[in-house]
């Protein structure tokens, strides 16, 4: 597989962030599909497809063939996806906006020289299940989460964190005053650091754990010698700090989830 670069890693992270064990990753010249393990969820990206509309109904077919009885499966569908009006064209296929706290439309972000520090909170690497649990929760908090998404959460708790912890992903918790208050992932790929996730209490906001959570990922991507940092941004909340902290905007990225009974709906926030 060719090498891609930090702004590919940031429209498609899974084009070059390793998969989860057990998952099943393809990749052709008109999409990568990732089935993660158990084929339990799927993404769907960098999808490259003809505008003619019988060729584009047969590749979405096949796509959807090898989905089959898998939920949830989000779909990511950026900037240089083909055709322009790809978004629009899978809604007819059933797709819709997605379950909470995935937003239908973000931004894909890079950054390529170094962010401010933060002074006044102290910011640890998370090495422990229970520290793994106290971010989760932070992250359950911070967030819109539904119900039967943030049960399942917890309940893969643990095989989430031993995932994380075989495969290289990192993990961080923000203190103050000797509580956790806020948390920040980031998977590794041969470009960069992506920022995988993250989440500040509401009672914290303001006072810097974001950007501290920022440069601790930017420290550890030039401790690997990487490329910079990565990340898919919400246009209300994370993306006007990020442009502050020296992100710049490099595609827009559409999200949509295959319809599927609401007992079966799930979200993997998470990478594991």
């Amino acid at each position: 597989m060719r090498a891609f670069g930090l702004s590919e890693l940031a429209e498609d992270p899974d084009l070059s962030i390793e998969p989860p064990a057990g998952s099943q990753r393809v990749i052709d010249d008109r999409y990568c599909l990732v089935i993660g393990p158990r084929r339990r969820w799927a993404n769907v990206s960098r999808l490259r497809l003809t505008d003619r509309p019988d060729e584009l109904d047969r590749c979405i077919g096949e796509i959807q063939q090898q989905l089959e009885g898998i939920a949830p499966v989000t779909w990511s569908i950026g900037s240089s996806a083909t055709p322009t009006d790809l978004p629009d064209r899978l809604r007819r296929f059933g797709l819709r906006a997605p379950d909470p706290p995935l937003d239908p439309v973000c931004v894909a972000m890079t950054l390529t020289h170094e962010p401010p520090a933060a002074d006044g909170v102290s910011v640890s690497r998370i090495t422990t299940l229970e520290e793994h649990h106290l971010g989760l929760e932070i992250m359950l908090t911070a967030a819109r989460w539904t119900e039967r998404a943030a049960t399942q959460a917890r309940a893969s708790a643990e095989e989430t964190f031993r995932r994380r912890s075989r495969r290289g992903g990192f993990h961080w918790l923000v203190w103050l005053g000797g509580e956790p208050v806020a948390c920040g992932l980031a998977d590794r790929s041969p470009a960069g650091l992506f920022l995988a996730g993250g989440a500040t209490l509401p009672g914290a906001r303001g006072q810097g754990c974001y950007r501290a959570l920022v440069r601790a990922r930017w420290e550890e991507s030039v401790a690997l010698g990487l490329g910079g940092l990565a990340v898919h941004a919400q246009y209300a909340t994370s993306a006007p700090i990020l442009r502050r902290l020296g992100f710049a905007q490099v595609a827009v990225v559409h999200t949509l989830q295959s319809t599927v009974r609401a007992d079966q709906r799930d979200v993997q926030l998470i990478r594991t």
